[in-house]
This record gives structure tokens, sequence and C-alpha cells, in this order.
């Protein structure tokens, strides 16, 4: 009997797909020192900020633990602060977030420019049905 998963599971195809874009996208973010994801917190903070840890968490679509593992690594590189506030812990900006965003922006820029070009025109119809399917995974 031959399995055809390579073709028709969405856990398998997702999974080797998202690898394949973290190898693209780890030599975009290059720059800052991290990886993505780290970025992807410090942009998400300069759009808004203060904001706790499990705000963060549903924003980006990570574990609380995954979240609070790298604000704890930002917290080392002085990008973020952190107050504990009970049982909540906030999230701000730290002193060096300033001279470090526009490395990630631009790193963002081009990741952004590199998908375009890999990907090409349908790029953005398979983002918009990622972005659909999460939310109805999300629900469940």
């Amino acid at each position: 009997m031959a399995h055809h998963f390579q073709e028709s599971c969405a856990y398998f195809t997702a999974a080797k797909y998202m690898r394949a874009v973290e190898r693209h996208a780890d030599t975009a973010f290059a720059p800052t020192g991290m990886k993505p994801a780290y970025s992807y917190i410090m942009l998400t903070l300069e759009d808004a900020h203060p904001q706790s840890i499990t705000a963060l968490a549903a924003a980006l679509g990570y574990e609380r633990s995954s979240i609070s593992r790298m604000v704890q690594t930002l917290a080392k590189h002085w990008l973020v602060q952190l107050t504990t506030k009970g049982r909540t812990t906030q999230v701000d900006l730290g002193p060096r977030a300033g001279e470090w965003l526009p490395i990630a922006q631009d790193c963002l820029l081009q990741w952004d420019r590199t998908a375009n070009e890999l990907l090409g025109s349908g790029k953005q119809v398979m983002v918009d049905a990622l972005v659909a399917n999460t939310r109805k995974l999300e629900v469940q």
C-alpha cells in the first residue's frame, strides 16, 4: 500500500512548508542575532505597549510558556522590560529597543521581498488561506 501523505496530509505538508520557510526567514532575520519570533514580539510591542504575556501569546499564537521564555531572553538584551503585578507580567519596550527595532523592521521588509520572489503571485492567496484555516482550527 502506498501512502500519499506527502501530498494530502495537512499536518505533514504544513510542517514541511514551515521548515522550508524557517530556513529562509532565519536568513532574513539574521542581522537581529535572533530567530524571527523575537522580532515579531518586538514589532507587536512597538504597535501597542505594554502588553501582558497572555496578550502577546494570544496575538502571536504561541503558548504562554514560549512567550515567557522569549521575553526573558529579550529582557537579558535590554530590549524589553518586565513588570510583575500579581500574577500578570507586563512586557514593555526596553532601553535598547529603539536601536534594535529598525533592524527588525528592515529584516521584515527583506523577508517580505524574499517571500514575494520565491512564492510569486500565489503568495497572498496562500497567506489568506492560512489565516482563514488557522482561525477555523483555533475555534476547536
